[in-house]
């Protein structure tokens, strides 16, 4: 493909880039109209030049900044600034190979942690890959390279750990030591419906049919702006947003919880509706380091082992799936993408299913052939 860029203001020569798309003529004609197109408006950079790092922060700019939520930008950039552009991001885009991003990944094992100075655990490397794949991905889409590099590096593999949450036991120790604590109800909220943090903080009392008993979950707390105003954003997955049934006790509780609220928003002058189900005094959203606060404290005084926050989500998982409920209900509940993700991450709770799943088919079999002896 060979872009014409006029002519040089200086020396009046004629300039022009060749570059090369690997596929069929019809791929060409669509680089080349792409190109064409960015030289009118003045967007146009020279795929033979551009070097990682610029092509990384072009696709911050017109991709993960009006895309993505607040969070997952602040995450994204630090992985672009900290971990790939001092190792990778002189190299020439079109020359990064395999072989590089094993480099990088290697050398992020040994030193990549800036705190210490030691390595960043699997996780952290399995998120610097996921980042990297990702906007490759974009490069091959944008027509700068013709394939990804990162396909051809194995995915970092993170050591398996069971998730930790509270036996049935427990839960009920838990459920009576939160009795008349200042965050009893949302924490309540937070085992038995699986919330995850940034959806029990942004739940809204719209989201509450109070005729039928359910919770839609619809958006998720973002980071604020920089004046401290609270955003809002879509929910995880495309899952995401489902409605939860409640349990009649819980509904009630909500509705005792909404009247204390009416009368202490009138009561503050101050006070900003956001139509927020749990609040500061003021209006706005409960910080999660207050809740995670007040939660690990009502662990410690009721002598129960330290599990995180989220831990109160995985709860409800591996209580419902004991109990024998159906793992594609507790997908839905959880909001996950699909079933074989909830299979695959709560495997733990499997051996005790199956055993009870085996013992009733013999119980039934039994049954049978005792009857047709019976009837014999």
């Amino acid at each position: 493909v060979v872009v014409e860029l006029g002519h040089d203001p200086r020396s009046g020569k004629r300039e022009r880039r060749t570059f090369t798309v690997r596929g069929t003529k019809r791929d060409a004609e669509h680089a080349a109209a792409a190109q064409v197109a960015a030289v009118a408006g003045g967007a146009f950079g020279d795929p033979t030049r551009e070097t990682v790092e610029q092509f990384l922060r072009r696709w911050f700019r017109d991709y993960v900044e009006p895309s993505l939520a607040l969070s997952t930008q602040r995450r994204y950039r630090e992985v672009v600034e900290f971990d790939i552009i001092p190792f990778v991001g002189q190299l020439p885009l079109q020359k990064l190979r395999p072989h590089h991003i094993i480099a990088l990944e290697q050398q992020l094992r040994v030193s990549g942690n800036r705190r210490t100075g030691g390595g960043l655990g699997p996780a952290a490397v399995q998120k610097v890959h996921a980042v990297l794949h990702r906007a490759m991905a974009h490069a091959v889409r944008w027509q700068a390279i013709a394939v990804n590099p990162v396909d051809a590096v194995d995915r970092p593999v993170i050591p398996r750990t069971e998730i930790r949450s509270v036996t049935p036991d427990q839960a009920r120790v838990l459920l009576r030591a939160l009795r008349f604590e200042r965050y009893e109800l949302p924490l309540r909220v937070a085992l038995l419906c699986g919330l995850r943090l940034s959806e029990l903080l942004a739940l809204r009392w719209s989201d509450v049919d109070w005729d039928h008993g359910r919770l839609s979950v619809r958006q998720a707390l973002d980071l604020p702006a920089e004046d401290g105003t609270p955003r809002f954003k879509e929910t995880k997955t495309h899952r995401g947003e489902r409605p939860l049934s409640l349990p009649t006790q819980l509904l009630e509780e909500l509705r005792q919880h909404r009247s204390r609220q009416v009368e202490l928003r009138l009561a503050a002058p101050t006070w900003i509706d956001r139509d927020l189900v749990f609040t500061n005094d003021v209006g706005g959203p409960v910080l999660g380091a207050t809740l995670r606060d007040h939660f690990y404290r009502v662990l410690a005084m009721a002598g129960l082992p330290r599990i995180r926050l989220h831990g109160l989500r995985h709860s409800m998982a591996t209580l419902m799936l004991a109990s024998g409920e159906h793992p594609k209900l507790v997908s839905e509940r959880m909001g996950h993408a699909n079933v074989a993700f909830t299979l695959a991450t709560y495997s733990h709770v499997m051996p005790g299913m199956h055993d009870v799943a085996a013992q009733r088919l013999a119980d039934v079999l039994d049954i049978e052939q005792t009857g047709q002896s019976t009837s014999c």
